[in-house]
């Protein structure tokens, strides 16, 4: 199976030049796909180093194991997101620590193992995986939020709909770094069909699920899909840092 994997990032336009938080990777390691979207918190350099250091991390983590393994070995998978994620946290907690410039600063995560057959997704915060159904124009939110929000809606306050348009869908209630330790979710099935996108807020904030599905069914060329859907966030106010990840089997 041909698989087509990009991610780009942009600041959107109400934060300056130098003010992007989110950082991503996306690329093969032995054949195997790896996505990674991180929002940083803490301020413009606290953000920044936060989501820089947890990716950096989990992805150096994630390549030693899957080098040192062969990637017909899935079972191991699901360890080898858990350590990710537990090294990613420790990097920004550690660094933190050390610097009291950066007390408070912790980012969100959302990350993607794919081997063709199967899809391992693990997620802290509010960045997010869709599997967008290309053939009938639907996107199928994989993780879920650890917002104060989405607590609402579990519990029944609060409708999704309600909560799409709450003042207070932006506070999280589960971030990496902030604590030595950390919980993250882990998702797993058989892939079918369909293209995967990881993001972060600052793009499913903006940009309705069903535009976002049309531009990823319309779009062959992923890099100009994203693109235009960047483009569509900051038409739509473009007020957070807008990241995004498209894996295309």
């Amino acid at each position: 199976m041909a698989v087509i994997i990009t991610g780009k990032t942009n600041t959107g336009i109400k934060r300056s030049a130098k003010a992007n938080e989110d950082s991503f990777y996306a690329d093969k390691i032995n054949g195997v796909c790896l996505a990674v979207v991180c929002d940083g918190v803490g301020g413009a350099r606290g953000g920044n180093i936060a989501s820089s250091l947890a990716v950096k991390s989990f992805v150096e983590t994630v390549t030693r194991s899957l080098e040192n393994s062969p990637a017909s070995k899935s079972n191991s998978y699901r360890e080898i997101l858990f350590a990710a994620v537990a090294r990613a946290n420790d990097a920004v907690f550690s660094a933190a620590k050390d610097n009291f410039e950066l007390e408070g600063m912790g980012t969100t995560m959302v990350a993607c193992l794919f081997d063709g057959r199967e899809y391992y997704a693990i997620n802290v915060g509010d960045s997010r995986m869709y599997l967008i159904d290309d053939k009938n124009t639907v996107m199928n939110q994989i993780t879920k939020d650890h917002s104060l929000v989405q607590e609402m809606v579990d519990s029944g306050v609060m409708t999704k709909e309600q909560a799409e348009k709450s003042p207070n869908k932006n506070i999280i209630t589960r971030v990496l770094g902030h604590d030595d330790v950390v919980n993250a979710d882990l998702y797993v099935s058989k892939y079918e069909s369909g293209i995967f996108l990881l993001c972060s807020d600052g793009l499913h904030d903006y940009v309705g699920a069903g535009d976002i599905a049309r531009y990823i069914s319309h779009y062959d060329d992923i890099d100009h899909c994203i693109d235009e859907l960047i483009t569509k966030a900051n038409d739509n106010g473009g007020g957070d840092n807008i990241t995004a990840v498209i894996i295309k089997p």
